[in-house]
């Protein structure tokens, strides 16, 4: 709890003006007897100024605003019932703002209310308490109410100075044209005919002195045509006053003789004629009259529709001058006058196009600047809507602060009274009326903060005056120490000290301030000689960091990166070893230094940055090279991929270097890769031979897993899957390289795993080329042909079993005996045609041989053994004849002894 709230314990009666100032702000607004109790019987201004600030009740305010001792209360009064009768509150009532304009005596206050009062009523009731002219006048022009302004007028209506002046000056169109209706002097005509601010009653003006002219020049050509009837009536009363006896009521007397009778009969009759002919003379005359006047008529109308053009002309350049005018409001309101004008005068009659089609475009010239001036309208409603909002969004955060400052609510409060004196056009009368009610709120929560802000700024100060007697002593208490350094230091900080509790109320202030600085400069005075020395060493810091700078800017532009590193190094290290410098020299001399030293480190940068850059991009290139190598290591295409390996290393040699860290691992990897490919090349032949036996393996395991098929049922495409599987193991049988007993026991594997399908399937393999046994009679059958050809061949005294026990010497003989029996151009002849086709045979048995399926491995051994017998043995005779034919050809057969051929077909 404050000491404020303390004194609170019964602060209408409490003799301290600011507790019971501080009880006005929390009695809310309601009360309003209990605050004009405050508001009349305080005995502080200030209490009952602010109690009338909270003060709604008119009659009060009122008796305050003539009674009260003080004029600020008096012009706070006055300045409430003024903020009462414009409504500047929430809420307030028709019937209070008709008070507060009655309970008011300031002329002027009432002529702002007449001028810009919301409430008609009570506008025309301020202006009634008006009678100064010159006030009304202001009035008529300025009122935003029109009933004000017109009644304003009215009261004027005999000052003829201020007529005009309403007429020259007013903005709203209305009265401008009301005051100019008022005014009959031709010369004050054209004066605001040709200055009004209004251009309606500039033009008002203008037609009306224009209408007096035609009315003066139309007079003396009236007065003739006024004066003719007369004189026809006149002339023709002459005519008939002479046939006035020929009257009915005129009754003349027969002679009682007929002589007479027939004379009284020819003057009747000569009677009737004149009076007919004279009522055919009126007819004739009423015609030419008629004529006369039709004539008349059609001139007239002639001459108003030339009038009525040339009008029309000058409103259309009206339209253009209003067009061009750059105030909008003036533009409009000079083309409605034209516009009603134009309205009267193209009735009845024909409009020139051209005329009319210039006017429709300064209409829609001024609608679409109307329509940009909505735009605009509308774009600055929103905007002052967004200023007020944020303006709002401030204060509320201000007035939710705990730690609110006395400047900042001052400041609140200032903004929030201005805002709430002039809000402007906004967006609807929704958004008005809340952001008046956000401001009213927010200046009735204000209010009452900034006070207590000012009382507590006040207490403050109170205190602060304990705090500067205390800095005071403890200043006088320094002429006891002896070091300078700590003089000098506890001065700076009791300087400090002054300055946070510098405000004290003003009686104080000034000897306060006279003792501390008395003080102040008794002990200062003892530290100038240190300070001397002080200097003189800073000025010497200053002399070496400036040789520390030239010795950096020497070195700024050098390129030994590394050892230029190292000596700006040094200097940086030496630079923190020396003191401070002279004062306002610290900044310059450091930013000297530092520019050097950031010049040679941001060169140093850049050039590192441009390394690294060629160094990521070699990285980069090695990388490629790394994952090429790696793809061509696992390779068994051995002699292209050792080509492309050499060719890998030519071209990492080409590659520039790489970031140092960096440079062993990607070698690693590269050379890792090259060395396991070798190493792979080198056990090229073990890897094929091992590549090879996996392909029989895989070949052989197929096999046996479909041989070892769970169903009884053969599978679908069976036969066609035995034959991919037997094509396979041939051509796996093509490539050599396998180790005898490995291929040996491949072989045995895979005729096991054949005979388990066969055995499993046989209805499936028979008769087809996988049956071994139909596979083992054809085998028989190509075997027997080459025997019967072997045995051909060896010629009919000699069989096959003779043939074979002859010695080597008895078979030469017998095949140079066979050869010489040959010897012959037939024999010849023949015996070649004979053994080319017993060779070709002999290869076509090869081939059938080679192609026969699966056989059980006995016989094809038997029959294999049998088949290279008989193909030895028509070999052995096949070389043996070409052994003998060179021996008996004749030496015009042979370019030299000896010489040899080879038999056809071998």
């Amino acid at each position: 709890m404050t000491l404020l709230d303390r004194f609170r314990t019964q602060p209408q009666r409490h003799p301290d003006p600011a507790v019971r100032l501080a009880h006005l702000g929390e009695i809310p607004l309601t009360e309003r007897e209990l605050i004009a109790a405050i508001a009349r019987d305080d005995d502080d201004a200030r209490v009952r100024r602010a109690a009338v600030a909270k003060l709604m009740d008119p009659v009060a305010l009122g008796a305050i605003c003539r009674d009260d001792r003080d004029e600020t209360v008096r012009g706070q009064a006055a300045e409430m019932l003024r903020d009462i009768a414009l409504e500047a509150f929430e809420g307030i009532a028709e019937a209070d703002s008709l008070e507060a304009v009655d309970a008011l005596g300031d002329v002027r206050a009432l002529s702002q209310i007449a001028k810009t009062g919301t409430r008609e009523i009570v506008a025309l009731r301020a202006l009634s308490r008006i009678a100064d002219v010159r006030l009304l006048g202001s009035i008529a022009r300025h009122a935003a109410s029109e009933a004000a302004r017109r009644a304003a007028l009215e009261r004027v209506r005999g000052d003829n100075a201020e007529v005009i002046a309403v007429a020259m000056n007013s903005e709203f169109k209305d009265t401008a044209l009301a005051a100019v209706d008022l005014v009959t002097d031709s010369a004050q005509l054209e004066q605001i005919a040709a200055r009004a601010r209004n251009k309606s009653a500039a033009k008002r003006a203008r037609a009306i002195l224009k209408d007096a002219e035609e009315r003066a020049k139309a007079e003396p050509a009236v007065a003739p045509a006024a004066e003719a009837p007369a004189a026809i009536e006149h002339d023709r009363g002459v005519q008939l006053q002479p046939d006035l006896p020929a009257n009915d009521d005129i009754r003349l007397e027969p002679d009682p003789t007929s002589t007479e009778a027939a004379a009284l009969d020819d003057e009747r009759s000569r009677a009737e004629e004149d009076a007919s002919r004279r009522n055919d003379q009126r007819e004739q005359e009423a015609a030419v009259e008629r004529d006369r006047a039709q004539a008349a008529a059609e001139e007239e109308t002639r001459r108003v529709s030339e009038r009525r053009h040339v009008r029309l002309a000058e409103l259309v350049t009206m339209a253009g001058a209003a067009v061009a005018d750059p105030d909008l409001a003036s533009a409009r309101r000079q083309l409605g006058l034209t516009r009603r004008e134009w309205k009267d005068l193209v009735t009845g009659i024909t409009v020139d196009e051209t005329l009319a089609s210039k006017y429709a475009e300064a209409e829609s010239a001024i609608a679409v600047r109307e329509a940009e001036a909505r735009d605009a309208d509308a774009r600055a409603r929103r905007e002052a809507l967004a200023r007020l909002q944020h303006l709002m969004g401030r204060v509320d955060g201000l007035v939710a602060r705990p730690d609110l400052s006395l400047k900042a609510a001052d400041r609140a409060l200032r903004d929030v009274r201005t805002a709430l004196g002039a809000v402007p056009p906004l967006p609807s009368k929704q958004d008005y009326d809340e952001i008046v009610r956000r401001l009213k709120a927010a200046q009735t929560v204000l209010t009452p903060k900034l006070q207590d802000l000012r009382e507590t700024e006040e207490w403050q100060r109170w205190a602060n005056v304990g705090i500067q007697e205390q800095l005071c002593m403890k200043m006088e208490a320094l002429k006891s120490l002896e070091d300078p350094e700590a003089i000098a230091h506890q001065v700076r900080e009791l300087q400090q000290q002054w300055r946070m509790a510098a405000d004290v109320p003003r009686v104080q202030a000034d000897a306060l301030w006279r003792r501390f600085k008395v003080a102040h400069d008794e002990v200062w005075a003892r530290c100038e000689a240190h300070f001397a020395a002080q200097a003189q060493e800073r000025a010497e810091n200053l002399a070496r960091k400036t040789a520390l700078c030239e010795k950096a800017e020497s070195l700024a532009e050098s390129t030994s990166w590394i050892q230029t590193a190292e000596e700006i190094k040094k200097l940086q290290a030496e630079w923190k070893t020396i003191g401070s410098v002279s004062r306002g020299r610290e900044k310059a001399v450091w930013d000297r230094f530092r520019a050097a030293c950031d010049r040679f480190f941001t060169r140093r940068h850049d050039d590192l940055a441009r390394l690294k850059k060629l160094w990521a991009e070699n990285f980069a290139k090695k990388e490629a090279l790394c994952a090429k190598a790696e793809a061509l290591a696992e390779s068994s295409d051995w002699e292209p991929a050792a080509a492309d390996i050499k060719r890998l290393q030519i071209e990492w040699k080409s590659i520039g270097p790489v970031k140092k860290s960096r440079s062993e691992a990607i070698w690693q990897r590269f050379r890792a890769a090259c060395d396991k490919f070798f190493a792979r090349y080198a056990q090229r032949h073990d890897i094929a031979r091992a590549e090879r036996v996996a392909a029989r393996e895989a070949v052989c395991a197929e096999l046996e897993s479909l041989s070892a098929a769970e169903g009884g049922e053969a599978p679908p495409n069976l036969l066609e899957h035995i034959r991919v599987i037997r094509g396979r193991w041939q051509q796996e049988l093509a490539a050599r390289g396998v180790d005898p007993d490995r291929a040996r026991a491949l072989d045995e594997r895979f005729a096991a795993a054949f005979a388990s399908v066969i055995a499993r399937w046989p209805a499936v393999i028979a008769g087809t080329d996988l049956d071994p046994d139909a596979n083992r009679k054809r085998m028989e059958a190509i075997v027997r042909k080459i025997e019967d050809l072997a045995t051909s061949l060896a010629g009919p005294s000699t069989g096959a079993a003779d043939a074979a026990a002859l010695s080597p010497a008895n078979r030469l003989a017998a095949m140079l005996k066979e050869a010489l029996a040959a010897n012959t151009i037939g024999g010849k002849v023949e015996d070649d045609g004979k053994w080319r086709a017993a060779m070709e045979d002999v290869r076509q048995a090869q081939n059938a041989f080679s192609r026969v399926g699966q056989v059980p491995e006995e016989a094809r051994r038997q029959l294999a053994d049998r088949f290279q017998r008989a193909i030895r043995r028509i070999s052995e005779r096949a070389a043996g004849r070409a052994s003998a034919a060179p021996m008996t050809a004749g030496p015009g057969r042979s370019g030299r002894p000896g010489g040899s051929g080879r038999p056809s077909g071998a």
